[in-house]
């Protein structure tokens, strides 16, 4: 469900110091992404309000995004205007509101996690793909010698009740390095390449649409 509170009031934080150290390398894996695009037309899904969309390069990609909370897609709009092809409210673990095979890039920073069934989020994803088109995906790394387990039951738990929530149920499909790639793999993606990036923290993915 939508979050509660002012979850995305958090995300204007994310390339301070110290939520940089976690999302800054995820921004420039986004960044290097939409820059090596097959194609013009980007989606994010679960994009929240995208104010990383200021730091990506005015290049002629055309964004549309897409998230579960109306604030967020309200916020998108208001801050970038025209800047954005689209902007819709989807329902949770629904079908995204394209046709097949419409993007050239797909973008999700940070969201396969919440997902309760992530193949069939995937699935959805992977539909509105153009043959060839690319993914390109981060989520939490609870892989061993990852500290963030650690790290979001001490501190992040104690910052999150301040804020009036919780994230003790915030992420019900947690990744480690194979159990993403097996995922992405079973989803019928190819050229699929997981590394661990910020400290180990994270996990971003690339993948691609077969064209056949």
């Amino acid at each position: 469900m939508p979050e509660t509170v002012d979850y995305f009031s958090n995300h204007r934080l994310k390339l301070r110091l110290p939520w940089r150290l976690y999302h800054g390398p995820i921004v420039a894996g986004l960044e290097r992404a939409v820059r090596d695009r097959p194609g013009p037309r980007v989606l994010n899904v679960g994009s929240g309000p995208f104010f990383e969309l200021e730091r990506l390069p005015r290049d002629g990609a055309e964004f549309t995004i897409c998230d579960i909370d109306p604030r967020a897609v309200g916020l998108a709009r208001e801050l970038h205007g025209s800047r954005i092809a689209g902007a819709d409210v989807v329902p949770e673990n629904g079908r995204l509101p394209y046709e097949d095979a419409q993007f050239d890039l797909v973008v999700s920073m940070d969201v396969i996690e919440h997902v309760i069934e992530p193949r069939q989020w995937l699935d959805e994803i992977v539909r509105v793909m153009r043959p060839g088109a690319t993914l390109f995906l981060t989520t939490p790394n609870y892989g061993a010698g990852s500290s963030l387990a650690l790290i979001e039951r001490t501190v992040l738990e104690a910052i999150a009740r301040t804020q009036g929530f919780s994230r003790a149920d915030l992420h019900p499909s947690k990744f480690d390095r194979a159990r993403l790639r097996a995922t992405l793999d079973c989803a019928g993606l190819r050229d699929v390449h997981v590394e661990p990036i910020a400290f180990n923290w994270v996990l971003a993915a690339e993948a691609r649409k077969p064209l056949t």
